[in-house]
C-alpha cells in the first residue's frame, strides 16, 4: 500500500498556515494523480478530523482504508 505521511508534531502554526500546507499537499497529490489517466474515477475523501485526504479506486476501499487510517491515527497520537 502507498502511503504519504507528513506529520509536524508540536510546530506551532496559524490555522491560516495549517490549511495553506494542507492545501499545497493535495494540489500537488492530485495533480500527480491526475496525470496517471487511470481507467475508471478514483474514489476520494477529505476526512473532517484531519489534514489529507484518501484515495482508493472503489468505495468499500475507501472505507476500510479510512477505519484503517483512523486506527493508526488515533494509536499513534501523543507517541514521540
Amino acid at each position: 500500500m502507498t502511503r504519504f505521511v507528513v506529520d509536524l508534531g508540536d510546530i506551532a502554526l496559524s490555522k491560516d498556515a495549517q490549511a495553506a500546507i494542507s492545501a499545497d499537499i493535495q494540489k500537488v497529490a492530485l495533480a500527480h494523480i491526475a496525470g496517471l489517466h487511470a481507467e475508471k474515477p478514483y474514489v476520494i475523501r477529505f476526512p473532517r478530523d484531519w489534514w489529507g485526504f484518501i484515495l482508493r479506486q472503489d468505495f468499500e476501499a475507501m472505507l476500510e482504508g479510512e477505519k484503517a487510517l483512523g486506527r493508526g491515527i488515533l494509536q499513534t497520537a501523543g507517541r514521540m
